[in-house]
Order: structure tokens, then C-alpha cells, then sequence
């Protein structure tokens, strides 16, 4: 009965099973593309095993930082950092940059890089450097400098952000954009004997 109903269905309207046909045919498709994009995905994961870059202060130094009671801050800041490609079959492009300086989470210092490209196990120097006045906000923050100042150090915040591009073979694909925070400890500018910079590795994220 079941089968001679979907035949007298399909008689009077036949163009209801080529279109039931056409949908059950795509779904398949769909479905298969899916599971081979799945699984070819999972194979160049195994292949490449991309690993997170790497990023280090060698070195920083402030030659200016004060504060006027207008709470206007004059400051120079150099830093020196090395960022770093861990992948082996991965390459990696860096385009965007940009170089920030914070102080209580209050940006005070940019500086837009050059573009560049990292090879495989690669690494690459780069040397922002801050320069200017920035007016600052809070009786809070104007608090902080003070009682860092009497202690001999600055907290300073170093972030670098790029827009990252993969290149695998001769491929080259659209990436993350990578976020890099790096916390310093800086002696005030004058201080007597101030102690050795130590390298200071830095936060990695997507």
C-alpha cells in the first residue's frame, strides 16, 4: 500500500521527487566534503604541529619619566625584544605591527613597525622606541607613579600586535592576529647603580 501511494505521488507530481532526490544528493555531498575537510585538517595538523611563537625583552631602558601635577607624562622608553618562529615546516608573516607602551593599563607610547617575514625556526630582532607626552587620568594613577617613584621602579607594560599570514610550502593563508604582552619592572630614570636587566619573557596569545 505504502509502496503504491509513493508511486501515485509521484506520478502526480514528479517534480516533488527530483526535487526530494536533488536534496537528499547535496545533504550527501555536503556531509562528505565536510569529513574529508575534517580529516585533511587533522592530517596537516599532524604534519606541520604548529607551535606557538615565542617573544623576549632583551632589554629596556627609560631615560625620561616624569610627571607634571597636570599629571602629563614625559617619557623614553627603548626596549629591545626578540620574537621567535618555533615551527619547522611553518613560515610566517607579520604585517600591521604595531608597538604599544602602558602604564596602569593606560597607553602612553606607540610605535608602528615594519612589516616582515619569519622562516622556519627563525628569529627576529626588533627595537621600538617610545618618545613623547601622553596625559595621563586618575588621582590614582598620579598616586602609583609617586609611590613607584619612591621605590626606584616603574611598572611598564610593552605589547606588540600583528596580523599574522601562514605560509606552508608555496601556500600562503590568512592567520590569527597575534597579541604579545610583556610586563616590565624599569629603574627610575637617575636611579644609582641600577641593577642588570634581566631578560624577560613575554605573554603569547590569539
Amino acid at each position: 500500500m505504502g509502496s503504491a501511494s509513493r508511486c501515485a505521488s509521484c506520478l502526480c507530481c514528479p517534480f516533488k521527487c527530483l526535487a526530494c532526490g536533488l536534496f537528499s544528493c547535496l545533504c550527501s555531498i555536503l556531509v562528505t566534503v565536510l569529513v574529508v575537510a575534517g580529516i585533511l585538517a587533522l592530517v596537516l595538523y599532524f604534519i606541520f604541529r604548529p607551535h606557538m611563537i615565542a617573544a623576549t625583552v632583551d632589554s629596556a631602558s627609560l631615560t625620561a619619566f616624569t610627571l607634571s601635577p597636570s599629571s602629563a607624562l614625559t617619557y623614553n622608553l627603548t626596549v629591545a625584544m626578540t620574537v621567535r618562529n618555533p615551527n619547522k615546516r611553518v613560515g610566517l608573516y607579520y604585517d600591521s605591527v604595531e608597538a604599544l607602551a602602558l602604564y596602569e593599563d593606560q597607553r602612553f607610547g606607540y610605535a608602528p613597525l615594519d612589516a616582515f617575514y619569519q622562516p622556519t625556526e627563525a628569529s627576529t630582532q626588533l627595537s621600538p622606541v617610545f618618545g613623547g607626552q601622553q596625559l595621563l587620568e586618575g588621582d590614582a594613577t598620579a598616586s602609583d607613579f609617586r609611590g613607584q617613584q619612591s621605590g626606584g621602579a616603574f611598572d611598564v607594560e610593552v605589547k606588540l600586535n600583528a596580523k599574522l599570514r601562514v605560509k606552508v610550502w608555496a601556500f600562503k593563508v590568512a592567520g590569527p592576529r597575534a597579541r604579545i604582552s610583556c610586563p616590565l619592572s624599569l629603574p627610575a630614570p637617575g636611579a644609582a647603580a641600577p641593577p642588570a636587566f634581566k631578560p624577560v619573557d613575554c605573554k603569547v596569545w590569539f
